[in-house]
């Protein structure tokens, strides 16, 4: 039956419309084909929350190492990376790269944090508004990121204009520009550079200490990571973060305005401000798609998923889902939420997950302080063309 209903709702990852608001198809696909088939480009999604969930748990039927992306699958990427890999491989390297990325050196991130809020909003105070994204939103988590690894801080400008080119995607096209494959490359040449001077002058950052461990792999030997291993590592880290927490702030600032109920509870009292940027990440999920392939023959909801074939994990409609969180399209700071798939879960589960937290929290805290309310006009948002991530790529305030 819901191979049938499928006729009556179409949605199209390449079609900016559907990007800009996708939440009534998303809903229609819950309700009338929550295990949908699209034929014009040959890949399935799922869109309920269990499903996502049970999907993202099962890495052996629906596996990460051929791809993470719609258009990029079946795909071998040239340099190894830990978020194209199911476990046990997976496994090993997310240990590694965990000892590297520890608990200490995210919380020692949050005075430059506030001093970069500082330095980016204290200048806009008595101004009759700004570009949330653009002067603010999109550059925090460059020099954060950028902070943590060690890049050079004449650097991080450039490194946040590489990182949402290589992301662009045009209307209709399924693949990146011809400019963005050309920046990946330079991208990579850049962190080759910077690998290398941490091996002859290491520094207390994350390439060091991804330099420096050492491990056990899968066939008992001890070593530390290879170059091609840790130029992965250093990719995922800094485009994943920038890009993804730059997108909940600009959804920060868009939701809030469009809630002055909620800003004002913030406002009011602080401590809910945790709270608000979980229900953030569940109302607008900064990555609201994730590409699997199918290792072998599924069946979910009576629609059987072949052996081979791409499948889209909706974590944006999960999000939304009225059979896990009650009066789901209202937007609630106070709302008790057990859990999200906005981060992911199971073995993918955001690596950043504590830093994109921590960045979400003190962005927030710093900007209600200064700005206590401000307007939106929503035809003055414009969001990113990407089929991967979803938020403002600008979003003008006023107050």
């Amino acid at each position: 039956m819901a191979a049938d209903l499928t006729d009556d709702v179409y949605w199209d990852p390449y079609n900016h419309a559907q990007r800009i608001s996708p939440y009534e198809t998303w809903r229609r696909l819950r309700d009338d084909a929550p295990c949908y088939h699209n034929e014009r480009y040959g890949f399935y999604a799922l869109s309920r929350f269990d499903d996502v969930l049970q999907a993202s748990l099962d890495t052996g039927t629906f596996s990460s190492a051929y791809g993470i992306t719609l258009d990029g699958i079946p795909m071998k990427p040239d340099i190894p990376m830990m978020i194209m890999m199911d476990p046990p491989q997976h496994d090993v390297l997310r240990k590694v790269v965990s000892r590297a990325y520890t608990p200490r050196r995210v919380n020692a991130l949050e005075g430059r944090i506030r001093e970069l809020c500082a330095q980016y909003l204290d200048p806009l105070v008595g101004s009759s508004g700004f570009d949330y994204v653009r002067d603010f939103g999109m550059r925090l988590p460059v020099m954060v990121i950028s902070t943590l690894l060690g890049f050079p801080e004449e650097d991080h400008d450039m490194l946040r204009e590489w990182s949402d080119l290589m992301l662009h995607r045009e209307e209709g096209r399924e693949g990146p520009t011809e400019e963005a494959a050309g920046l990946m490359e330079k991208t990579f040449r850049y962190y080759l550079s910077q690998v290398e001077a941490r091996r002859a002058d290491p520094h207390d950052d994350l390439i060091s200490a991804l330099i420096e461990a050492e491990f056990e792999d899968l066939d008992g030997t001890v070593r530390t990571l290879d170059v091609m291993e840790i130029l992965g590592m250093i990719g995922l880290i800094s485009n994943a973060g920038n890009e993804t927490v730059a997108r909940l702030l600009g959804w920060a600032a868009v939701v809030l305005a469009a809630n002055p109920d909620q800003r004002r509870l913030l406002v009011e009292d602080p401590g809910h401000v945790p709270g608000a940027v979980e229900e953030l990440l569940r109302y607008e999920a900064p990555s609201p798609i994730q590409g699997r392939y199918a290792t072998r023959d599924v069946e979910v909801h009576g629609v059987t998923i072949p052996k081979g074939s791409v499948v889209a994990l909706l974590t944006g409609s999960a999000g939304r889902d009225e059979r896990q969180f009650v009066n789901a399209e209202r937007f609630d700071v106070q709302r008790p939420i057990e859990r999200h798939m906005s981060l992911g879960y199971g073995a993918h589960f955001c690596l950043g997950a504590a830093l994109a937290r921590l960045e979400g929290r003190v962005a927030l805290s710093e900007t209600l302080a200064r700005f206590p309310e401000w307007n939106v006009e929503s035809d003055r948002v414009t969001l990113v063309a990407t089929n991967t991530v979803r938020g403002p790529s600008s979003a003008p305030i006023t107050f």
